[in-house]
C-alpha cells in the first residue's frame, strides 16, 4: 500500500470519529465515550412491557433478571408489546434531547442512536427484529417550526444499522400542543384521532420515538396501527421516563 494510500485510509478514520457528545474530551467512532456509555445506559430494574422502573420487590423472586410487568401493564396492557430504551430520562440525557430539539443539536441523536441500537441487538436476540421501522410523525406546522425530526433521523440510523427498512406511512394530522406538564388523561385527550396511515404496514413493526414517558403517544399510533392489519407493535426510544 502507498503512502498517499495510508494517508487517505488515515484521513477517512478521523472523519469517523468526533468528540463525545457528552463530554466534549474523548474521541470515538459512535460519539459517546465509554465512561459516558457505562453512566447514561443502565436502565435498571424495568417492566418487561413498558419499560417503567420497577421495585425489587414488585418482581417474582423466581426471576430476578428477567423482570416482570409492572402492576399497570397487568391490569390493562398496553396496545404495544414492548418498549426498549436505550436510557432513563435523566441528567445528562434530559438535557441532551432538549438540546438536540430545541437548540438543534443533532449529534445527541447519533450518540444516543449507537446506545439503543445496543439495546436493541441484545433484545432480539432469541426473536426476528420487526419488518419495519415507523418513526412517531410531527404535525407539518411543527416540522417547519422546528426543521427536522428528530425521530426520523433515529429512525433512519435504525434503519441503517440494523437492515430494517425505513417506512413513513404514518403521518400526523393534528396539530397537538406540546404534552409537558399534562396528565395522561390530558396527553389521550389531545392525541385522539392525531395520526393518520397513508399506506399499509406489515405485520410486525417498531414505533421510534426520543421519548416515552406516559406512552400516550406510542399508545395511540400503535392502536391505529393495530385497527389497519398489523400484528404487532414494538417500541423503541432514546429515553423513558
Amino acid at each position: 500500500m502507498s503512502f498517499f494510500d495510508n494517508l487517505r485510509r488515515a484521513a477517512e478514520k478521523s472523519l469517523a470519529y468526533s468528540n463525545c457528545s457528552f463530554c466534549g474530551l474523548e474521541q470515538t467512532e459512535i460519539g459517546i465515550c465509554t465512561p459516558c456509555l457505562s453512566a447514561v445506559e443502565p436502565m435498571g430494574r424495568s417492566c418487561r412491557t413498558c419499560a417503567s422502573p420497577i421495585e425489587a420487590s414488585q418482581t417474582a423472586q423466581s426471576e430476578p433478571d428477567a423482570g416482570s410487568s409492572c402492576g399497570q401493564c397487568l391490569q390493562k396492557p398496553p396496545a404495544f408489546q414492548k418498549v426498549i430504551a436505550a436510557t432513563r430520562y435523566k441528567f445528562p440525557v434530559d438535557k441532551a434531547l432538549s438540546e438536540l430539539k430545541f437548540n438543534k443539536q443533532l449529534h445527541f441523536a447519533r450518540s444516543l442512536s449507537h446506545v439503543l441500537e445496543r439495546r436493541v441487538r441484545l433484545s432480539y436476540q432469541d426473536t426476528s427484529y420487526p419488518e419495519a421501522l415507523v418513526a412517531i410523525p410531527l404535525h407539518p406546522k411543527r416540522l417547519s417550526e422546528r426543521g427536522f425530526n428528530q425521530s426520523e433521523i433515529i429512525t433512519k440510523h435504525l434503519a441503517n444499522t440494523l437492515s430494517i427498512p425505513h417506512n413513513n406511512a404514518l403521518t400526523r394530522i393534528k396539530d397537538t400542543p406540546h404534552q409537558i406538564g399534562l396528565s395522561e388523561k390530558q396527553r389521550r385527550k389531545n392525541l385522539n384521532n392525531a395520526f393518520y396511515l397513508q399506506k399499509p404496514l406489515p405485520s410486525h413493526i417498531a414505533l421510534i420515538d426520543d421519548v416515552v414517558t406516559t406512552g400516550s403517544t406510542v399508545s395511540e399510533a400503535a392502536k391505529l396501527c393495530l385497527q389497519n392489519g398489523v400484528k404487532q407493535v414494538d417500541v423503541w426510544c432514546l429515553a423513558k421516563t
